[in-house]
């Protein structure tokens, strides 16, 4: 107890995490070590990654295909759809082709350095016409019922878009999120112990979300 009391533990995170997983993670910890304290930062994948090497950090969840430098644990991977207005003519599709996406005005979710939609663009020799680069999710499907563009989002950081239609994409672009540290051997008592228990509890609390995958 003495080893996780009176301390602060400062977690990098991003948007979908902290919407969806690390509060429940933060209030079931805190029944168990009450005089634990959380500073959490919002960031994007290499930050957090440079963050995590600086110190300034002692755990964080990112996007592992977007860092090199740092240890991490695999816990999930989410999907990405296309999201179109229902008045517009990819509407009807069942599976969407990221050729198909490429041809029409796309708002881009700005994920920092490491975007997997503009990858999977690059990859496939695609241009793509990026008209609008935006951070919020809720942002984006407010445009694009506006039909400023079209978009690719992940379906775990949705909730209200029901008045869209969410197509699914031939290439099948997963995101695999997991809880890294720089080193395991110098975490501090309060670190390796929270890493543990998100080990454990993350299948306990995705279990009934089905845009979550736990590995």
């Amino acid at each position: 107890m003495k080893g996780v009391d009176q301390v602060t533990l400062r977690i990098g995170t991003f948007t979908s995490v902290s919407r969806h997983l690390l509060p429940s993670l933060m209030e079931k910890f805190i029944e168990m070590y009450p005089n634990i304290q959380f500073e959490l930062y919002q960031s994007e994948y290499t930050n957090i990654e440079q963050q995590l090497l600086e110190g300034s950090l002692d755990l964080g969840f990112t996007c592992i295909d977007a860092i090199q430098r740092v240890q991490y644990q695999e816990l999930y991977y989410d999907e990405m759809f296309a999201l179109v207005p229902q008045s517009h003519v990819l509407a009807n599709y069942e599976v969407l082709s990221m050729k198909q996406i490429a041809k029409y005005p796309f708002i881009q979710l700005d994920e920092g350095e490491y975007s997997l939609p503009i990858k999977t663009f690059q990859n496939l020799g695609l241009h793509v016409q990026i008209k609008h680069k935006v951070y919020d999710e809720f942002t984006i499907l407010a445009m694009i019922r506006q039909n400023l563009g079209i978009s690719i989002l992940y379906q775990n950081a949705l909730s209200d878009y029901d008045d869209l239609c969410l197509i699914p994409i031939q290439e099948n672009l997963f995101r695999h999120v997991g809880f890294a540290y720089n080193n395991y051997d110098t975490l501090s008592y309060a670190s390796k112990t929270f890493l543990d228990f998100i080990l454990r509890k993350t299948p306990e609390i995705l279990k009934n979300k089905d845009s979550f995958h736990i590995i």
